[in-house]
């Protein structure tokens, strides 16, 4: 199961990001789409990843490979599609600041094993608030027309199969455990702010 359950979850996440591609390329258009939450989420991807290879954990990073490129795909986007030069330097600053933390592998009196188990915390923090800044934009402006309540639900499942991959993995790691956990929470928050936007104007 610790095997086949991070594979189930690369084909749920890609199904997820599909309709919220699509609306981004039909519509031409990032707008309503937190940049932030994709930043992050290519950000704590890179720190997983790079955990997950140096323990020998390769099934349980290929989820991470999934939403690492496919937010990446998205800020691709926004840079052909809405971004200004400037807007463009603030999304590299924006990405380069959320890698800072790996110039720690640079110091030679640091064991790499213990740096890069605290990096998954800092790749927890950036899971557990990514969702966050795409919840506050939807409450303020409204705006939906470039979300998919799929992609949120869909990310809701494969939270649940990188968890239970994590509970079923013979060493756990703690970090993992707990962003599993924040996913879930944050995508079910986003999921109902979505409905209640898209009811309001029948019940208008």
């Amino acid at each position: 199961m610790a095997y086949y359950l991070p594979i189930l979850s690369v084909f749920i996440l890609v199904f997820s990001f599909l309709p919220l591609l699509n609306k981004i390329i039909k519509n031409r258009s990032v707008s309503g789409v937190s940049l932030l939450m994709m930043t992050f989420g290519l950000a704590q991807s890179v720190y997983f990843i790079s955990y997950n290879l140096y323990f020998s954990r390769f099934y349980i990073a290929l989820p991470f490979f999934a939403t690492g490129l496919l937010s990446g795909l998205i800020l691709y986007f926004f840079a052909r599609y809405n971004a200004a030069k400037r807007q463009k330097l603030q999304l590299l600053g924006m990405l380069s600041f959320s890698l800072l933390p790996f110039l720690l592998l640079l110091n030679p009196n640091l064991d790499t094993a213990v740096v890069l188990n605290g990096l998954t915390y800092v790749g927890l923090i950036m899971s557990s608030v990514r969702v966050m800044p795409q919840t506050y934009k939807t409450l303020r402006t409204g705006n939906i027309s470039n979300l998919s309540a799929r992609y949120f639900s869909l990310q809701f499942i494969a939270g649940i199969c990188g968890l239970f991959a994590e509970l079923a993995m013979p060493v756990q790691s703690t970090s993992h455990i707990l962003m599993f956990i924040m996913i879930l929470l944050t995508n079910a928050l986003q999921f109902a702010c979505m409905q209640y936007y898209r009811v309001r104007p029948v019940l208008a």
